[in-house]
C-alpha cells in the first residue's frame, strides 16, 4: 500500500506543478542496404583451372575403348561386362 500512496503523491505533485515531459528526441532511420545475393563458392574468375580439373579422357575415347575391349573378349568376359550394365 505504501507504494500506491507514494505514486498518488507523485501524480498529485506532477499535476499541480504543471511540469511537462520533454518530447522524445527524433532520430533518423538507418539507411537501408540491399543484401547481396548469396552465391555458391567456386573458382574465382581470375583463376584458371589446373590440369587436375580437366577430364582424363573424352567420352568418345572411353566408348571406343570399351567397344574394342568388348569385341576382343571371350563369351565369359562379355557376360561379365554385361552384368555391370542395367538391362
Amino acid at each position: 500500500m505504501s507504494h500506491i500512496k507514494k505514486y498518488s503523491r507523485f501524480v498529485e505533485e506532477f499535476v499541480m506543478t504543471g511540469t511537462e515531459t520533454k518530447p522524445a528526441p527524433t532520430t533518423t532511420p538507418a539507411p537501408t542496404t540491399v543484401p547481396r545475393p548469396r552465391t555458391r563458392p567456386g573458382i574465382a574468375p581470375t583463376e584458371t583451372p589446373s590440369e587436375e580439373d580437366a577430364p582424363l579422357a573424352a567420352a568418345k575415347k572411353v566408348m571406343d575403348r570399351l567397344e574394342t575391349v568388348y569385341s576382343e573378349s571371350s563369351k565369359k568376359e562379355q557376360d561379365a561386362i554385361n552384368s555391370h550394365f542395367e538391362k
